[in-house]
């Protein structure tokens, strides 16, 4: 790939961007529902999902060459990362969506006209951040060249010691709504509440990382499976929750974003996008 290659897939992606905000904001604006507010909330986060695609095709566009991209290529990382931690409030409010009217509890007419512009709008931005990613690395070689187990070892513990340290804030933050929160909803909160451990967890594994090698066997995916699982959860107590849910909301979220976090700051590491396994693949399609 070159730089005018990566020139031409920005600028695709930030008109497919614009087109797939629109499709949500057309859809948003016909939608039917029973909570209006919750459908703002989805319309909003799901918003900015899309224009993370449409920011990254825009910077995309200002690739030169090879030295150009590696100087912008943690644009692309953080644009993907929000993206990601994004989609979790929209997926936690398309949850909460109810029908206007009718039997059923769940909107998904809705939420599927929604969610697919939204899906998309993620899929590019994480492409759209890899394809600069290999671009750089088949010019200048992998990130980490070694066995990283010197200094970015030690970044990577001192990663797992604030995933820890704020780990335990959030979740003493959300044990303290759970005791002030009415008892009607406390399997709701008990379920929510693992969502802010699951970054604990998660540091507590990557302080005694010692090398990339060590490091690939912390499956950072695997702990985003539990906030996943957790969706109707938090949604549920969210909407019906008043102060309490919505600050419960607030702490979750913040446990999302140190996991995205960790789970982009690890594949920079191990090099989980230009291992070297994959270097003959590519030699082979020169």
């Amino acid at each position: 790939m070159t730089g005018e290659q990566l020139r031409g897939r920005g600028r695709v992606v930030a008109a497919v961007g614009v087109g797939l905000i629109a499709w949500m904001v057309v859809a948003a604006a016909l939608a039917e529902v029973g909570n209006p507010r919750v459908l703002v909330a989805i319309a909003v986060s799901g918003g900015l999902v899309c224009l993370c695609a449409v920011a990254g095709g825009a910077v995309a566009t200002r690739i030169t060459d090879a030295a150009s991209a590696a100087r912008l290529r943690h644009v692309f990382v953080v644009l993907e990362g929000t993206a990601l931690a994004l989609f979790f409030p929209f997926y936690w409010f398309g949850l909460g969506v109810e029908p206007a009217q009718g039997s059923g509890v769940f909107a998904l007419g809705v939420v599927l006209a929604i969610t697919v512009p939204v899906g998309i709008s993620l899929v590019l931005a994480v492409l759209n951040s890899r394809a600069v990613h290999v671009f750089v690395v088949d010019a200048f070689g992998p990130i980490v060249t070694d066995s990283g187990s010197g200094a970015p070892a030690q970044r990577i513990r001192l990663l797992g010691t604030v995933l820890v340290t704020v780990g335990v804030a959030l979740s003493a933050g959300a044990l303290a709504v759970t005791f002030t929160a009415s008892s009607d909803w406390l399997l709701l909160e008990v379920i929510g509440l693992l969502v802010t451990v699951t970054p604990v967890l998660l540091g507590a594994r990557l302080t005694r990382v010692t090398d990339v090698y060590s490091a690939r066997r912390r499956n950072v995916g695997m702990y985003l499976i539990v906030p996943g699982a957790s969706g109707f959860a938090v949604s549920k107590f969210g909407s019906v929750g008043g102060v309490e849910g919505m600050l419960f909301g607030a702490l979750t979220f913040g446990a999302i974003v140190l996991l995205v976090v960790a789970l982009v700051v690890l594949r920079e590491y191990t090099g989980q996008w230009d291992r070297p396994w994959r270097e003959p693949r590519r030699a082979a399609n020169r």
